[in-house]
This record gives C-alpha cells, structure tokens and sequence, in this order.
C-alpha cells in the first residue's frame, strides 16, 4: 500500500501525511509483535467491520475490548475515531447519497432536490413527533437512509498504479491461453 501510495504522487504532495503511514506501517503493535503492525491491525479491524456489517456501537466496543487484551504498551487505537484518524490519509474518496426508507428512490440527479419519495410518499428526512412533516426544515432534519459511494475511478487508479499489479490484473486480456477451450469465464464469448 506504501508502494501504490509513493507512485501516487501522494508523497510529494502531502509529505506530513505520507511520514505518518509510512511510520504506521512500520511500528508494531505492540513491543516484540512481529505479526502486525499500528496500521495493519487498523486495516484488518475495519475490513472485518465492513465486511459483516457491524454497527459502530459494536466497533468500539471491540475496540475497547483488544486494547485490554493485548499487552499494557499497545498501539492499537482505542476507539473508532482514532482509527479514522490513521486511515484518513489513505484518500479512499467517498460519497453520500441520500435514500428513501424503502429503497425505491436515491436522492441525487433529477430527485436530488425532492423532500418526499414518490412512489411511497415517504419523507426523505427523519421527523421527530412533535414537529409536521411538512414544517421540517432541511438544516435540523437527517436523513432517513444514507449510501456510502465508493467511486470506482479512484480505485482503478490505485490498482493500476502499481506496474506488478497491473500486469496481474490485466492477464484476462493479455496472458491467458487460447486454444479454443473453455478454461477461464474469459475465454466464452
């Protein structure tokens, strides 16, 4: 990740960031720990966060939890915020798009200024009792449902920038036998 990072042209322009993953990258987690290193164990934690949708309330508490598993002298974060705080200047750019409850609508392009879903009426903001769904105003109410957007571009360009990864991920284009056999999904018409 160092690697894609410094062809990137992130270390030239943000050399105070860039020294602080690298230092991540190479401080164990804890004295002796030759298994992870601060950022490695971040890493793994909030892939495994998003990979079973875990809540945040539980996230911090696991946090809280690793911290006094692990030796008195760890490194690993002690709450989510923290956690953010390393990863952040990774740059994984991301969107939020507003949704109806009942996923029918997302609230961008031509419904991108609409309050209410259209095919359910449902309000696009959650109301509190006491206020008329019509009186809430944008700036106090949230949303009722929010999508993370992780646009692709900036992903392929990190996975391109890396010429040994790039020659891997092109291999169903440029590698592959053919024969005539079906051997890979690429190879059917």
């Amino acid at each position: 990740m160092i690697c894609d990072l410094w062809q990137d042209g992130f270390q030239q322009a943000r050399a105070p960031l860039y020294q602080k993953i690298e230092n991540d990258s190479k401080m164990p987690l804890y004295p002796g720990c030759i298994a992870f290193t601060r950022l490695s164990a971040v890493l793994g934690l909030v892939n495994l966060k998003a990979q079973f949708g875990w809540s945040d309330k539980s996230f911090i508490e696991l946090f809280i939890l690793l911290k006094k598993l692990l030796p008195q002298d760890n490194l690993l974060s002690k709450n989510q915020y923290e956690a953010k705080k390393i990863l952040c200047p990774v740059g994984m750019e991301y969107q939020k798009i507003h949704a109806c409850p009942n996923d029918c609508i997302l609230y961008r392009n031509q419904f991108a200024e609409i309050r209410n879903c259209n095919t359910y009426g449902v309000s696009r903001y959650k109301v509190n009792n006491d206020e008329c769904n019509d009186d809430a105003t944008v700036n106090k109410s949230h949303p009722a449902k929010v999508y993370w957007y992780l646009p692709i571009i900036p992903r392929f360009k990190r996975f391109f920038a890396n010429g040994h990864d790039a020659k891997h991920l092109t291999w169903h284009a440029e590698g592959r036998k053919s024969d005539g056999l079906l051997r890979h999904p690429a190879n059917s018409p």
